[in-house]
């Protein structure tokens, strides 16, 4: 069986745990984190089968999407006691966010050797080596996803840094 499809079920199970009324902030977090690993491993290894089962959309509705909704309306009710707490929450949940595109972004390039006008080598940078170790487990996408990839990325970003700025 296919490693994407195997990983495709676990974040299935992630997100109903994500959605289980019953599970505390820290095991929505545990899972909602997994799930992200399990995106990730997902675009970097098939590209092609993450972006045909849409995973790509799925990480950032329930990975980013539903909890930066949720902490803004929560930061936006002004009866709420919390507010300034869920303030901070939100503005560190953002920064998460963008890190997580951002080295997502830099991990695409490097895998699929795509050469972004606005981005700086990691090597260069001094993080990880432009080569990877493992790339025979990888599926050598198409030039477009890796484009469309890479542009999601890109657009999720500028998404989470207009919603930085005070509303």
């Amino acid at each position: 069986m296919n490693l994407c499809a195997q990983y495709l079920r676990q974040a299935e199970a992630l997100k109903a745990d994500m959605t289980d009324s019953k599970l505390g902030a820290a095991e929505v977090w545990t899972s909602r984190q997994a799930l992200q690993d399990l995106y990730q491993k997902m675009l970097v290894t098939d590209l092609e089968y993450a972006l045909d089962k849409k995973v790509e959309q799925d990480l950032w509705n329930h990975a980013f999407k539903n909890q930066i909704t949720t902490l803004q309306s929560q930061a936006k009710n002004r009866a709420n006691p919390n507010r300034s707490e869920v303030q901070a929450n939100l503005s560190l949940f953002l920064e998460a966010a963008s890190g997580f595109y951002t080295q997502l972004l830099q991990e695409l390039c490097t895998v699929f050797n795509v050469d972004l006008p606005c981005r700086v080598k990691s090597s260069q940078l001094g993080i990880i080596s432009n080569k990877q170790s493992n790339t025979s487990a990888i599926v050598t996408p198409q030039p477009s996803s890796c484009s469309y990839i890479c542009q999601h990325c890109l657009v999720h970003l500028g998404d989470i840094g207009g919603k930085t700025s005070p509303a």
